[in-house]
């Protein structure tokens, strides 16, 4: 009996000691799990933070990008005008009102452009367009743009002011110092562009619901807002923390509280560096992280349900864990977690692949309305194109072309942030037949007087046919422009071996140039020749020097003035000896 007793008292407490261990298993397991689920869901949350904060900082920067790169065209404008040749010669000789006339089709050609005005070294103004008497004579030496030229003689770009002539408004300046040909500054010229026309289309950004971008010039004075009208009273921003920073040569992306809104915001800054100006991005921290609230909100119930089944399991598990009838009910309970488990972590990889998708949401919110802009511009130039006049219809053409170009811009920056440098694909390629293929293209997209191609040997090339192919189309477009001013334009194509490298060279018998100027022919925006006599954007044959030098060539030209010119381009040898056909 005590045997039988001692036995049972036995059992109990080996029952008790395998229940207690068991329990102490599965609150353990529970906890793990409880606190694996809690560091997924802080990572989760950090990710989807990061990611919402830099959507809204990667705007910021392209917008400074974009900025950056309007500012340095205005200051490349101004340095093409400034060096024009019979321009400073009339400046050397006092001519200031005759030099001003060489540029009064300035203002029609760059619609955001609203006044030029030459000054001589003391800042008096000697000449403007549209004239304004009230204002010639006057000496504007107090103007940050006068105090920012001599600071090194290079273009500079001004804060925003009020301007004296009327109508008054609010504009800032792309000052150039003119130079004789012996580099002695000889005056200044300035290009005055309205604010409100130049950063209109800022007020198109989308910046998420709630949200605005503004941009501030150095002083930290408002040069767009939406909030503010653009020819309205200057308003200070330079007492704004985030403003103080971006003016400072910060950037990145902040969450603050805002007195004024009573709110936390989300504020994105990049400075415009080398302008000295900022561009800001706020919006509401409720609506920048709204989905990323509602993703984790789906996360804490979706883990909140696994918590309960594990409870759930734990309570059963505890109950018929010794029990051998239910060891079947048991793995089945442990095999129904491991599916869930499993289906969580399908889920979590999927959110992972939404985050990437992010990159693409900031070109995608970007292009929508550049789109817009564009088809809408388009529905009423094919629309209503005849009840409109002639600069109706101009300023259509330069909505789209304007549009058009930003959605280019921003299709570059988002292929160079994905990709980064593209390595050139090179391949073996017939360079007389592409230069043939080309040239007929050419040839049918030309009016007027055509002109006959002579197409010599030329050795075949290892490059990238497609940027080749740009070099021919530049090349070749030059000298039937410049060539079809003759009775009967002549163009000759050919190429030789010299050493290590290739040479290929157009020539022309057209109207050729000066040789002095030789290096101004490969420079972005340098022209030889006036608008009004050879159309043509300046950038062609920059584009040639680029892409040759990208295949570690280079190019040069030759010429004279209306005796023709010969343009070369070399790329590094093959080894082939195959010659293209001549004809």
């Amino acid at each position: 009996m005590l045997g039988a007793i001692r036995r049972q008292a036995a059992q109990v407490a080996a029952y008790a000691r395998a229940r207690g261990g068991l329990a102490a298993l599965l609150v353990g397991a529970v906890s793990a799990v409880a606190l694996l689920a809690l560091q997924s869901y802080r990572l989760i949350d950090r990710e989807l933070t990061e990611a919402a904060l830099s959507r809204r900082a990667s705007l910021s920067y392209l917008m400074a990008a974009v900025l950056t790169e309007k500012f340095d065209r205005l200051a490349d404008i101004g340095v093409s005008l400034a060096t024009r040749v019979r321009f400073r010669e009339l400046v050397v000789e006092g001519k200031w009102r005759e030099a001003s006339r060489l540029l009064r089709s300035i203002p029609g050609d760059f619609p955001f452009i609203d006044r030029i005005t030459l000054h001589d070294l003391h800042g008096t103004l000697m000449a403007d367009i549209p004239e304004a008497p009230e204002a010639r004579g006057r000496n504007f030496a107090d103007r940050d743009w006068y105090r920012g030229v001599p600071r090194a003689w290079k273009p500079y770009v001004s804060e925003v002011y009020r301007r004296a002539a009327v109508p008054r408004m609010n504009v800032f300046v792309a000052a150039t110092p003119i130079r004789s040909d012996k580099v002695e500054a000889l005056g200044i010229l300035v290009l005055q562009v309205r604010s409100d026309a130049f950063f209109d289309w800022t007020r198109g950004i989308e910046a998420g619901a709630g949200g605005l971008v503004y941009v501030v010039d150095q002083k930290g004075m408002l040069a767009s807002h939406p909030k503010f009208p653009p020819q309205g009273d200057l308003v200070d921003f330079s007492m704004v923390p985030v403003v103080q920073r971006v003016l400072a040569g910060a950037a990145g992306v902040d969450t603050e509280f805002n007195p004024l809104e009573n709110q936390d915001r989300v504020v994105a800054y990049a400075p415009i560096a080398k302008h000295g100006w900022g561009v800001v991005l706020e919006q509401p921290a409720a609506a920048a992280f709204a989905t990323r609230d509602d993703q984790l909100r789906r996360i804490l119930i979706a883990y909140a349900l696994i918590l309960t089944f594990l409870a759930s399991v734990v309570l059963l598990v505890a109950l018929i864990a010794i029990q051998r009838r239910q060891v079947r009910t048991n793995r089945l309970a442990k095999a129904e977690l491991e599916q869930r488990v499993a289906e969580r972590t399908a889920q979590l990889e999927a959110s992972n692949r939404e985050l990437e998708s992010f990159t693409y949401s900031v070109s995608h919110d970007l292009r929508a309305p550049l789109r817009a802009i564009n088809g809408f511009a388009e529905m009423v130039q094919e629309g209503y194109g005849e009840k409109l006049d002639d600069e109706g219809r101009r300023k259509l053409r330069v909505i789209r072309e304007s549009s058009q170009k930003m959605g280019q811009l921003i299709d570059d920056l988002l292929v160079f942030s994905r990709l980064g440098r593209r390595a050139i694909s090179a391949v073996e390629t017939d360079m007389a037949a592409l230069a043939r293929q080309v040239f007929e293209e050419l040839r049918l997209a030309t009016t007027g007087n055509p002109a006959r191609l002579t197409i010599k040997p030329m050795p075949s090339a290892r490059c990238d046919p497609a940027l080749i192919r740009q070099v021919w189309i530049n090349v070749l477009a030059n000298a039937i422009k410049f060539s079809a001013v003759r009775e009967e334009p002549l163009i000759e194509a050919g190429g030789y071996a010299d050493g290590a490298q290739d040479v290929y060279y157009v020539k022309d018998n057209g109207v050729g140039f000066d040789m002095r100027y030789h290096e101004k022919l490969f420079g972005v925006f340098e022209r030889l020749h006036g608008a009004s006599e050879f159309p043509g954007t300046g950038v062609g044959l920059a584009i040639v020097k680029r892409v040759v030098e990208r295949h570690g060539g280079r190019v040069w030209a030759e010429g004279r003035v209306d005796a023709g010119a010969t343009f070369y381009f070399t790329l590094p040898r093959t080894g082939s000896t195959d010659m293209g056909a001549g004809s």
